[in-house]
């Protein structure tokens, strides 16, 4: 049975299961930053406080993971992926982003998956700080895209036209990852 309102092949369940598939990384915030650039005419890097300074998204999402899981109703807060990729101005060639977190966990998004107006840098969850199995100080979410393309502990942003696999897609996960079109494996 389908629960309602939720892609194909998922089921809602109350909390998150909380995966850290390469350990969970120390996070000296004094040092911590996000750095955007590749294939863009103005690489930036950005201290945590100054992305606090920039939230300017705020909305409730499901979240879902390949495995067939949902969480309804999560409250995602922080800086809008638009707002980010206005800042750093990819070129015209740009076809993917791949990204890092602090732990070496990667993931490739297509960049007009990470265009998606409700696609956030997310700095906040339920109305507090991540927590430090929830990605602190900042990951990804796009909302229509499994949870394994919301990499947690961002520290890089690589706008590239050349594709290349992250940790899942070199196992065989999808490039894209659409929940609604059950985008888990590759063709």
């Amino acid at each position: 049975m389908r629960d309602e309102g939720l892609p194909p092949g998922q089921k809602a369940i109350p909390n998150f299961i909380v995966y850290r598939i390469l350990g969970q990384p120390r996070i000296d915030l004094s040092a911590w930053r996000l750095r955007i650039g590749g294939e863009v005419n103005t690489p930036r890097t950005y201290a945590y406080e100054e992305l606090l300074g920039m939230i300017d998204t705020s909305y409730v999402s499901d979240f879902h993971c390949v495995t067939g899981w949902s969480v309804r109703n999560v409250m995602w807060e922080g800086v809008s992926l638009r707002r980010l990729v206005s800042e750093v101005v990819p070129l015209r060639e740009v076809a993917w982003v791949f990204v890092r977190g602090l732990d070496n966990y990667t993931t490739v998004i297509p960049y007009d998956e990470f265009l998606n107006e409700r696609g956030v840098l997310a700095l906040r969850m339920n109305g507090r700080p991540l927590n430090p199995e929830q990605g602190f100080p900042a990951r990804i979410y796009i909302p229509n895209l499994y949870g394994w393309k919301s990499a947690k502990y961002v520290t890089e942003i690589t706008f590239t036209r050349e594709y290349r696999d992250g940790y899942w897609e070199a196992l065989g996960y999808h490039e894209r990852g659409n929940v609604w079109r059950e985008e888990r494996f590759k063709p």
